[in-house]
């Protein structure tokens, strides 16, 4: 080996030992504390939000309105009775001047025990439907739909078994018994009462000797009647007028006319409402 190819060695050899010595890392000197190396950074998740669910409002119910009576042309009646034995609550549609214009007649039973009942109670005079009651205080409610849309809430009673036969709807009175001076008689269509307070008189003219007699025949509603009056406008314009006793049988008479006579029944109640329960005319034989 030459003198120039030992020198060419010695080069390599010194570079090679140059570039170690920059790759080491340099140790710290004694006493000096290297910076600590910077953790991880860990991404925090937000944890989902629970949407809360929307609160539905309920509909509103025509049996939360208060009690309303229809126009005069709409007036219908129904009735309610709870039985003093069994407690059994009947209710009766009693018809009305408006009752050919009704669609449906809804009612709702609230029991003292909570529980609710609701039945349609038909169109036609007459229908009824009964339901168990409770010895308790119950409630009954009902609404009446119109074919023009209009719907009236016209009974809303909280009905007890000592009070049973007297919890009815405001009726359409038949007679408002408000007197016209001009003719004497009671104003109003003739209108009977609901189905608790029915009561019937049966008048007639005698043909020969014209007597007008009115006759009680009684009816579920006899022992709240207060008064019967059979008023007669003669064809002579003498205004007369009978009392009628609530006795099944009793009669009223009145001496009636060669002409036409006006002839009304007006029955009024322990309750406070009155009804004109019966109207005709009669020529000179009846």
């Amino acid at each position: 080996m030459n003198r120039y190819q030992i020198i060419l060695i010695a080069g390599v050899l010194a570079g090679l030992l140059l570039v170690a010595g920059c790759t080491e890392q340099t140790a710290p000197k004694s006493g000096q504390t290297l910076p600590p190396t910077p953790a991880p950074t860990s991404i925090v998740t937000p944890p989902p939000v629970t949407q809360a669910p929307a609160t539905q409002t309920p509909a509103p119910s025509l049996f939360d309105n208060q009690v309303m009576e229809p126009p005069a042309e709409l007036g219908v009646s129904v009735s309610v009775q709870k039985d003093p034995v069994y407690s059994n609550i009947t209710i009766t549609f009693d018809g009305g001047r408006g009752q050919t214009l009704v669609q449906s007649i809804q009612a709702r039973i609230t029991l003292s025990d909570g529980r609710v009942i609701e039945q349609d109670l038909g169109k036609q005079k007459g229908n009824e439907i009964t339901t168990v009651g409770t010895k308790g205080t119950d409630r009954v409610q009902v609404i009446v739909k119109y074919m023009n849309g209009d719907s009236y809430l016209i009974l809303d009673k909280k009905i007890e078994l000592e009070r049973a036969g007297l919890a009815t709807a405001t009726p359409t009175k038949a007679a408002t018994v408000t007197n016209n001076s001009d003719q004497g008689l009671y104003e109003g269509p003739v209108t009977q009462p609901p189905n608790s307070l029915s009561v019937t008189v049966d008048v007639n003219k005698e043909p020969i000797y014209r007597v007008i007699t009115g006759t009680f025949r009684g009816g579920h509603g006899q022992s709240l009647v207060s008064s019967i009056d059979m008023r007669a406008k003669l064809g002579n314009g003498e205004l007369v007028t009978r009392q009628i006793a609530n006795n099944i049988g009793a009669i009223g008479e009145i001496q009636g006319s060669d002409g036409t006579d006006h002839v009304q029944v007006i029955v009024s109640f322990k309750n406070g409402e009155t009804y004109k329960i019966f109207e005709k005319t009669f020529g000179p034989r009846g």
